[in-house]
């Protein structure tokens, strides 16, 4: 986590006096994860993704904006989307009470907006997506998703998830950065 520190400096006439030194830690308000409920995924077939957001903070956090890109991947110069959002799929929760759907514009990709997080609460919003021609269907391969929150006066966040279509384990690096 970022640290600070503070000084102030009081000057009256020739004379100048140093406050103490203030030391400070900004912590992280707002945490994320996303899972995908199955283990690996088949041609054609489902993948529910589910993201949990956590606000520690003594404030509401409104207006989220959850961006997923399906897994897109370039291709010499083009750019492929091996899932396509399965429409009116998306849950949202708040504090486990399910509320009205946000709006959702099915991309690639994938746009969630209207997310709102209470002080001390969380949101879970769970969508399901489909595997298509452009998934890699070779032994071993994945399919790396994104998902970003961004608004509500936060810092973007970004976690990953990776799915593979013959592995019996789930793939995900939450906190890695991506």
């Amino acid at each position: 986590m970022p640290r600070f520190t503070n000084q102030a400096q009081l000057r009256y006439g020739n004379s100048v006096t140093n406050s103490n030194i203030a030391v400070g830690e900004i912590l992280e308000v707002l945490s994320m994860t996303k899972t995908a409920v199955r283990d690996q995924y088949d041609p054609n077939g489902p993948i529910t993704y589910v993201i949990s957001i956590l606000n520690s903070g003594t404030l509401p956090i409104n207006g989220l904006t959850l961006t997923d890109n399906l897994g897109a991947y370039a291709s010499g110069t083009a750019t492929l989307t091996p899932l396509n959002y399965l429409a009116d799929s998306v849950k949202y929760y708040v504090n486990g009470v399910l509320q009205t759907t946000p709006t959702v514009t099915a991309g690639p990709p994938l746009s969630i907006t209207g997310i709102n997080v209470p002080a001390g609460g969380n949101a879970i919003i769970a969508y399901e997506t489909q595997t298509n021609a452009f998934a890699p269907l070779q032994s071993e391969s994945t399919i790396t998703n994104i998902v970003t929150a961004e608004g509500g006066g936060i810092t973007s966040i970004r976690r990953c998830c990776r799915r593979s279509n013959s592995c019996n384990h789930q793939v995900c690096q939450p906190g890695s950065g991506y």
